[in-house]
């Protein structure tokens, strides 16, 4: 299993993420670091943990078009590969971003202006440098509002993921927001097994509410190749011998 530590970015810090409730998030607190930077943060985890791999969530560009790029320059110049969530809406808006080998692109249910923009993505980037990202709330399709987004006639996950791999997409995750940071499990175990069952070449990464290593293991059996983990990370539920051991 591959473990996926998450940097939450707004205004440049490091936040925790609660339930998808942007506007109360606050700097991270870490056992890890007393900074919440996110190049602090990074080198704290790769130190303990020994992972360089992790999910970006740019939440200066989901929420502002404000992209992080000297972020990500100095990640990837101190060895990070990432994927990277930068609010998606259109292709073009990540073209200054395909030189940079160590990043993989996630397009973002939340923000993408459709399917169409879904293949176009693929064919530019490779489907093994994009990643889907089947966003939910409470179980739900959390679908940009963009006129005439055939994503936002579906009203099953199931549905919306059948779709996205008709674009060409290999590799999803799914993430429900209101789950994120609240310790309670990730709330798409049953779409996560469906998924598995019926498309066992797509690969898929789930996350959200990570209680502990027993969580990290449930995810394996249900078909996650890998999981997006923050909290437990920083607060010690998830220590260096689980983390070596799992991953």
């Amino acid at each position: 299993m591959k473990i996926i530590p998450v940097l939450d970015i707004l205004n440049q810090t490091v936040v925790r993420g609660v339930a998808g409730k942007r506007d109360l998030y606050q700097p991270l607190q870490s056992n890890l670091t007393a900074s919440s930077d996110p190049l602090d943060l990074a080198r704290a985890i790769r130190a303990e943990f020994g992972l360089s791999e992790f999910y970006v969530a740019d939440l200066d560009a989901i929420l502002h078009q404000r992209q992080n790029r000297e972020l990500y320059q100095g990640l990837l110049a101190e060895g990070y590969t990432f994927l990277l969530d930068c609010g998606l809406r259109t292709t073009a808006d990540c073209a200054a971003l395909q030189e940079y080998p160590g990043i993989s692109i996630v397009a973002g249910l939340e923000t993408l202006a459709g399917p169409e923009e879904l293949a176009t993505l693929v064919d530019q980037w490779g489907s093994e440098r994009t990643v889907f990202s089947l966003d939910l709330k409470e179980g739900q399709p959390v679908v940009s509002t963009a006129a005439g987004n055939p994503f936002a006639e579906l009203a099953s996950p199931l549905d919306v993921a059948e779709l996205a791999r008709e674009q060409g997409v290999t590799q999803m995750i799914l993430l429900d927001l209101a789950q994120v940071g609240t310790g309670q499990g990730t709330g798409t175990e049953e779409l996560c097994q469906t998924l598995h069952t019926r498309y066992p070449e797509l690969t898929l990464i789930t996350g959200g509410g990570i209680r502990n290593a027993a969580e990290l293991q449930a995810q394996a059996v249900l078909g996650a190749e890998g999981v997006l983990v923050a909290s437990a990370l920083h607060d010690g539920r998830l220590g260096r011998d689980v983390v070596l051991s799992l991953s």
